[in-house]
């Protein structure tokens, strides 16, 4: 029997398999995916078809209308088969891009990944230009960089002055604007050659209901005055949320909003509200120092890039006790570990006085991950702190570690779990149960 070209269902790639009688995995040879084919008896089978979710765990799906496969024939998802969604969940793939390396322009690069919806670019020598595509490192390139090519594309988008900068410094961060959009640029070296790291940002900041949060952190940007904070690991989207919610108070509320960001990523046009953006080491000289000056503009809130050292912290919790609406991010990885997190930059005489300030004056915690989803894209699963009584006991006492159990039984608050999240998005069916399995390990 002919052999018949298989339509892998994680990366949608074909390739050929001999017929048998009996089932038969086989990985594929795009994405070494595990996939079931079924047996055949004499004659080409119906076109039945089973795959894992994700490589290896396997799980038995038929097609919605199964069909005669004839010799050389692809095999084919048919659009409502549930094995549709499953696809991007394996390698992504996209087109090459076809330039030579020496002629090769950043620009034709970032055109490239900004149509083909990637979130990074990462030029280094010894490795072909990589777009970050579902948390994944793609090739566009199909050879590898040379240091020299590497470096004419890394400081391409840098002026003259910024290259000085940038090699006095050895590191260079900064925003990049051309046709097309704006990127956060980081420079550097790396074992002695030059490289870079490209962020693509959206044209304009997205909406509360574009990101599908919860409706209780639309009730958190409503709030008047107050600490809210946004945590999470890097690159899950913090800075996202944060610039949301700044959306929703400018379209919404007449308030003043100044911000404090290194660098500034999007662009606010003023709505109901009046925005003013500083931006570190150029419009102020650092953190602190624009927030500290902030107090002095008439500010209704106050929005600060990250917490990244106690004499920020210190003014962000005064000016939260003063009747501003205070928005920061902080790294962590869970909420239980806000506190340890806030203190580790204080000194240990002031760890009384951080713990009660910070118990009267934060309202909310936000934390959130990024979690690959079914259709190729991330959506985004967040666990909810409402600072309520027990919560301000627990952060004056020294009890982090009770912060899930309030999280947990706190729905009534408007409170909502990782687990809750992620459950919720399984069931809605934009994330597999793996996907909640592999989230879930650092929650529990």
């Amino acid at each position: 029997m002919a052999p018949v070209l298989f339509r892998c269902p994680h990366c949608a790639g074909t390739f050929q398999v001999e017929p048998q009688s009996t089932d038969q995995q086989v990985h594929c040879t795009h994405c070494r995916g595990l996939v079931t084919i079924a047996g055949v008896a004499g004659a080409p089978p119906a076109a039945t078809a089973r795959a894992s979710a994700a490589p290896p765990a396997n799980a038995q799906v038929s097609l919605v209308r199964p069909r005669v496969v004839q010799p050389q024939a692809v095999v084919d998802l048919d659009d409502e088969s549930p094995l549709a969604p499953e696809r991007p969940t394996a390698m992504p793939s996209l087109p090459m891009l076809t330039t030579p390396l020496n002629e090769l322009s950043i620009h034709e690069v970032l055109k490239h990944g900004r149509a083909h919806r990637v979130s990074d670019i990462h030029v280094a020598p010894g490795a072909p230009v990589l777009f970050r595509i579902a948390r994944k490192l793609v090739p566009a390139t199909p050879k590898s960089l040379t240091s020299k090519q590497s470096e004419r594309l890394s400081l391409e988008l840098l002026s003259e002055s910024q290259q000085t900068q940038f090699h006095a410094a050895l590191d260079y961060d900064f925003m990049a604007i051309d046709d097309y959009g704006r990127y956060r640029v980081n420079v550097g070296y790396f074992d002695g050659d030059i490289g870079t790291v490209i962020r693509i940002l959206a044209q304009r900041p997205r909406t509360l209901s574009e990101l599908r949060v919860p409706e209780v952190i639309k009730e958190l940007a409503s709030s008047t005055k107050g600490l809210v904070l946004l945590t999470g690991s890097a690159s899950q989207g913090k800075t996202t949320t944060m610039t949301a919610i700044i959306d929703e108070i400018n379209t919404y509320h007449t308030r003043h909003v100044i911000t404090i960001e290194d660098p500034i990523e999007y662009l606010h046009t003023n709505k109901k509200g009046l925005v003013r953006q500083r931006q570190a080491g150029r419009d102020t000289k650092d953190f602190h120092s624009g927030l500290r000056a902030a107090l002095r503009q008439n500010p209704d809130v106050i929005s600060i890039g990250e917490m990244r050292d106690f004499e920020t912290i210190k003014i962000a919790l005064t000016a939260a006790e003063t009747g501003c609406l205070v928005l920061s991010t902080l790294h962590i990885m869970s909420i239980d570990k806000i506190i340890e997190r806030l203190l580790s930059f204080a000194p240990a005489e002031d760890e009384g006085h951080i713990r009660y300030v910070l118990a009267d004056t934060l309202v909310g915690v936000i934390h959130q991950e990024l979690v690959p989803a079914r259709d190729g894209g991330k959506r985004l699963a967040c666990e909810v702190l409402i600072v309520n009584q027990a919560t301000k006991h627990i952060i004056r006492n020294r009890g982090t570690f009770f912060l899930r159990n309030v999280i947990t039984t706190g729905k009534k608050f408007g409170m909502i779990s990782m687990q809750t999240s992620l459950q919720n998005l399984v069931d809605e069916g934009a994330i597999t149960p793996e996907t909640m399995s592999d989230v879930m390990v650092n929650y529990r």
